[in-house]
């Protein structure tokens, strides 16, 4: 019984990676700021230590002892975005426990990005896609791009590291309040499901169940080669507008409101609208994307990476918020 590491371990992504490492009766130490919602991960059986993920000394203090760790936690591209505290987190939280492995002398390192910093404007994004050199100037791109410059830089001087991409993310998870938190779309999901949220910027989203991306960052512990990027997406059929998404699941809920498409030409034309929807998001509504948007042969090869389709995904989603979130006039507990 291996002991994993777990970093993000409450968010949306990282508690479904402990619960699938328990499962499979790993032990798991999480690391976890003090006040974080961490009833869930004891009720999985997950050790937790309290740190930061950029508190060098508690990063290297709650991995002592762990074979391998899974690196999830980072501050995601809201629309107020501090760059002191996205450099700090992003870059420096991976910084961390990079160093923490090599230290401990650990088997494994799995760490997750996105998909913003890649080039892919002419063809499909890959597995073995190239950085832009000149990707948006947002400090959730920046440092997210700097991160994993830093985990392949780690995997070439013989780190065993392997980096996990997941697109838009959504779907239960045993952490439920930090799921729903801004900007997560299981929130977007549920503001359109109870009307309030009116429109979203349009640019395709390679959509990901949470569960899935937690799958395949298990078993990128297991069959992930040094140096390798896999895409823990659903399929090309399923890529659509964030507009298209939460209509989908409106559909399911038998819900008659609809979310309109905010495109580029929209946002150019009103500064308020930019405001609101944040820097990360008007980057990507004037980004160009290839179709298909991608080819995630690998993935599925390497790690047997098998993910449900965007309908059956939601459907669960949906059901899921139905049960824990809303209440039958569809009103956040």
């Amino acid at each position: 019984m291996a002991t994993i590491f777990v970093t993000g371990g409450t968010g949306l992504i990282g508690s479904n990676i402990c619960a699938q490492l328990r499962e499979r009766g790993d032990r798991v130490r999480a690391l976890a700021r003090p006040g974080s919602e961490i009833e869930p991960l004891r009720a999985l059986g997950v050790e937790i230590v309290d740190g930061d993920i950029s508190d060098v000394a508690s990063v290297l203090k709650a991995s002592q002892g762990c074979e391998s760790v899974i690196h999830s936690a980072a501050v995601l591209g809201g629309v107020s975005q501090d760059p002191n505290e996205h450099l700090r987190v992003n870059t420096g939280g991976v910084g961390n426990v990079l160093d923490a492995a090599q230290k401990h002398g650990m088997r494994k390192v799995v760490t997750l990005g996105t998909t913003t910093y890649f080039d892919f404007k002419t063809k499909p994004l890959t597995e073995t896609s190239p950085v832009d050199p000149n990707a948006s100037s947002d400090p959730y791109t920046q440092t997210k791009r700097a991160a994993y410059l830093e985990a392949i830089k780690r995997a070439e001087a013989g780190l065993d590291v392997s980096v996990i991409i997941p697109g838009g993310t959504f779907g239960p998870a045993p952490c439920i309040q930090r799921s729903m938190e801004a900007p997560s779309f299981n929130l977007r999901l549920l503001l359109a499901l109870k009307g309030e949220l009116k429109q979203a910027t349009a640019f395709p989203i390679p959509w990901s169940f949470a569960e899935d991306v937690a799958a395949a960052s298990v078993a990128a512990l297991d069959r992930g080669v040094r140096g390798e990027t896999y895409l823990a997406f659903a399929s090309n059929a399923d890529v659509c507008t964030m507009a298209e998404f939460l209509n989908r699941g409106c559909a399911m809920a038998g819900i008659a409101h609809r979310v309109v498409d905010l495109d580029a030409a929209m946002l150019d034309a009103s500064p308020e609208l930019q405001k609101q929807v944040g820097p990360s998001m008007v980057a990507l509504a004037h980004q160009k994307f290839p179709v298909p948007y991608f080819d995630n042969t690998r993935t599925r090869e390497r790690l047997g990476y098998a993910p449900k389709g965007l309908d059956a995904a939601l459907g669960e989603t949906v059901e899921w918020l139905r049960k824990h979130v809303w209440t039958g006039g569809l009103h956040v507990r």
